[in-house]
């Protein structure tokens, strides 16, 4: 049905194993995500650490905010569910680059400088997306790396909300455009999805726990036109990919 069609996985998976982990990572990469997707935060000593909560409570042994830990601090905590340390963005990349591409989201403060100088000095430029909410911060990336690709977070923007969005592309009034948009589940509409066909923006959507069933959910999407998904259950890539070659 869409031989373009992307698959990415939230966090690596968000079902099974701890969201952002090593473990999470290569599940996803077994059950055939094109993409993995991540979170950017930043130590205290300047390390790039891959967590989604600025807070350390949620998903580790740990309390307080990941900014106010010194790399060694980090390295003693461990998951909540397989007990595994909190990856850098190194170990990540010494551990699967090659196999895999991925959205980077910068959640963390003044993580962009860092972030760009690691993945261009291991030539990952091109199986790179960077991701977020700032889309300044994004269009600052462009700028720098044309090549580059970013992917707007629309849902909680900060530049650019939904509502302008929709009412500037109907009207092509669109400048310095993202390569991609991201949308909660919840919002995406068919209006949505053909305002950023109509402007060469590919449309992905994210946040698919709560559904009862969020195969049928994505099934619906891909019928309006969604160019891709964020996975929280690596369990249900293998199956959107045999629905997609069977229509």
């Amino acid at each position: 049905m869409k031989n373009d069609f992307i698959c990415i996985g939230h966090r690596g998976t968000r079902i099974d194993y701890d969201e952002n982990t090593l473990g999470a990572f290569k599940k996803a990469i077994e059950y055939g995500a094109d993409y993995i997707e991540l979170d950017i935060h930043k130590t205290k000593d300047g390390k790039l650490i891959i967590m989604h909560d600025p807070s350390l409570d949620r998903t580790t042994n740990g309390l307080g905010l990941l900014k106010d830990f010194s790399y060694h601090e980090i390295k003693k905590l461990r998951t909540k569910i397989k007990n595994e340390q909190i990856p850098t963005l190194s170990v990540l990349l010494n551990e699967v680059m090659g196999r895999i591409k991925f959205i980077i989201e910068l959640k963390g403060e003044n993580v962009r400088n860092e972030l760009l100088k690691l993945v261009n000095e291991r030539g990952l430029l091109k199986d790179c997306i960077f991701s977020g909410r700032n889309l300044n911060e994004l269009k600052s990336i462009k700028t720098t790396f044309p090549e580059s690709k970013i992917c707007y977070n629309i849902s909680k923007g900060r530049d650019l909300t939904l509502e302008k969005f929709i009412n500037l592309g109907k009207i092509k009034k669109l400048f310095e455009k993202p390569d991609m948009i991201c949308l909660r589940s919840s919002q995406i509409t068919s209006e949505f999805i053909e305002i950023c066909h109509n402007n060469d923006i590919l449309a992905l959507s994210w946040d698919f726990l709560h559904y009862e069933n969020p195969v049928d959910k994505i099934k619906l999407l891909i019928n309006m036109g969604i160019n891709g998904i964020l996975f929280d259950n690596y369990k249900n890539i293998p199956i959107i990919r045999q629905w997609l070659e069977k229509n």
